[in-house]
């Protein structure tokens, strides 16, 4: 269930929604990306092109993240991530969290783990970039 910010009627976005969200990313970017590498690498015989896809969904994510609120994901469960003051993140903001992302991952997952366990359901990366992830 939702936790439910009692003076504002914010609702905080847990785990298992924002792992939905997360399977649903893997599947609309992350197998279609895979898919294009593979592609690219067979057509062209160069492995190290791969890359370019990869830069591309980290600088779509990015920018996702702050002009949109979230990858498409979030939006089909609709939760977004915002500020402190429930606006839409900045670039820098977005590329903070990001690095956050890939440190969550790094130590063993925990960093994402902790969203089931704060009181705002923030994971390291939303913790490092002062962001929330609500319903809309």
């Amino acid at each position: 269930m939702a936790k439910m910010e009692k003076s504002t009627g914010i609702r905080y976005a847990g785990f298992w929604i924002r792992f939905l969200a997360m399977l649903l990313d893997f599947v609309i970017i992350g197998i279609p990306a895979f898919l294009l590498q593979m592609l690219i690498v067979f057509a062209t015989g160069v492995n190290s092109i791969v890359y370019l896809v990869e830069i591309g969904v980290i600088v779509l994510t990015i920018y996702w993240n702050s002009a949109k609120g979230g990858t498409p994901g979030k939006w089909i469960v609709k939760i977004r991530i915002v500020d402190a003051h429930g606006k839409f993140i900045s670039i820098p903001t977005s590329i903070l969290r990001y690095i956050g992302y890939i440190l969550s991952g790094l130590i063993l997952g925990i960093g994402f783990l902790m969203i089931a366990f704060t009181e705002k359901k923030q994971g390291l990366h939303d913790k490092i970039a002062k962001t929330f992830v609500v319903y809309r």
